[in-house]
């Protein structure tokens, strides 16, 4: 399947130039030949005339419209103009007004594409021109020309001029249509960007609350069960590459049930909130304190061992049990019971250390509760 590509988008300068050029070439076609009445040119001189002033601004046209870059095609099409318009000057004998005429008109263009280069290229194009037309014209100088050819030809080049500047005037109003379109645009762009970025760091914001959320529990603000799993894995790893202890401690309200059932759940969760506070205020900042479960939780204690873990325990039943909590005008008796186990004394992996924690908290709450136990070593999944 064959693709067609577009033709080139046909440049505003094209288009004006033929314009001007099928408009204002006729006109000076008429002028020369008043001017030349009477002085019985040759005939090819006629043809070469109408080519010039009637055909030429059409065939240029036409290629312009067909070149792979219309643009530049139409700036090389008045680099020819420039140097035609002196080879008539040249073979016309150099009349004044009309020679100036052609000359000004020429490089007016030019410059308007070129800026001072491009004046530069019209003297050149245009002697280079006059060098051709005074060589085939036998270096006539006739500077004189009638008074009426001269007026008509100041009338026109006047009018050229002036529609110069009011092409150059529209071209400035629609350049600033235009800019001041793009900087509408940009208002526009800025202001949708400025609302994409607040997005974006609301979105960011949420993403971060959503993470929290994942890991934390909504009631006491604590890591989680799920923020313990991979910070458990990731200090087991550490202490052992250090040759550190690894301690878990882990806590449970005694009789919380009776807590909720005689007192309701408003005041168990005055509790717990309390004791997450409690553990929070206790722990270094090394250590991670989380909600197990329920009433359960875990202190992740890295580089602590056995008798400073039990002694910290030890220190938090106390503080624990001398919290006053009063409900309904009645102090709560609080109190915990605590099951410590430390890597690699009572524990080879993460999880084991976990239920030697568990295995001691199960045992204190078997001799009476309102204690702390240490893991013994031989323990069932001990190492």
């Amino acid at each position: 399947m064959s693709v067609t590509t577009p033709a080139p988008r046909l440049h505003w300068i094209v288009t004006t130039h033929w314009v001007i050029r099928s408009v204002g070439f006729p006109i000076v076609l008429l002028l020369l030949a008043i001017h030349l009445w009477g002085q019985e040119p040759p005939l090819w001189a006629w043809v070469l005339l109408g080519v010039q002033f009637l055909l030429y601004p059409h065939l240029i046209y036409l290629r312009a419209r067909r070149a792979g870059n219309p643009r530049q095609a139409e700036l090389q099409h008045l680099w020819l103009d420039s140097f035609l318009f002196g080879a008539w000057a040249a073979w016309l004998g150099f009349p004044f007004f009309i020679a100036f005429a052609l000359f000004i008109s020429s490089a007016v263009n030019n410059a308007i594409f070129r800026g001072v280069s491009g004046i530069f290229w019209a003297i050149g194009l245009f002697a280079a021109g006059a060098l051709l037309g005074g060589t085939l014209g036998g270096w006539q100088f006739q500077p004189q020309e009638s008074t009426v050819v001269m007026l008509i030809f100041m009338l026109g080049l006047s009018v050229y001029l002036l529609s110069i500047g009011v092409l150059a005037h529209r071209r400035t109003l629609a350049l600033r249509k235009t800019r001041e379109s793009l900087r509408a645009r940009e208002s526009e762009l800025q202001a949708l960007n400025g609302a994409l970025s607040e997005r974006l760091h609301e979105i960011e914001r949420l993403q971060v609350e959503l993470r929290e959320q994942a890991i934390r529990d909504p009631l006491t603000g604590m890591f989680n069960r799920r923020y313990l799993q991979s910070t458990l894995e990731r200090e087991w790893a550490r202490c052992q590459r250090e040759k550190l202890p690894l301690c878990v401690a882990l806590l449970d309200i005694d009789h919380f049930k009776q807590i909720n059932d005689r007192y309701g759940h408003g005041a168990g969760d005055q509790v717990l909130i309390r004791l997450a506070q409690l553990l929070n205020d206790a722990i270094r900042r090394e250590d991670l304190a989380c909600r197990y479960g329920g009433e359960e939780f875990l202190l992740l204690l890295p580089g602590m061992g056995a008798d400073v873990a039990y002694e910290r325990a030890q220190v938090l039943r106390q503080a624990f049990a001398a919290l006053e909590i009063w409900v309904n005008g009645a102090r709560l008796s609080l109190s915990l019971s605590v099951g410590v186990a430390v890597a690699p004394l009572h524990a080879s992996e993460p999880d084991a250390l976990i239920h030697q924690a568990d295995l001691a908290l199960y045992a204190a709450k078997a001799q009476g509760r309102n204690r702390v136990l240490l893991a013994e070593v031989g323990w069932a999944g001990g190492p």
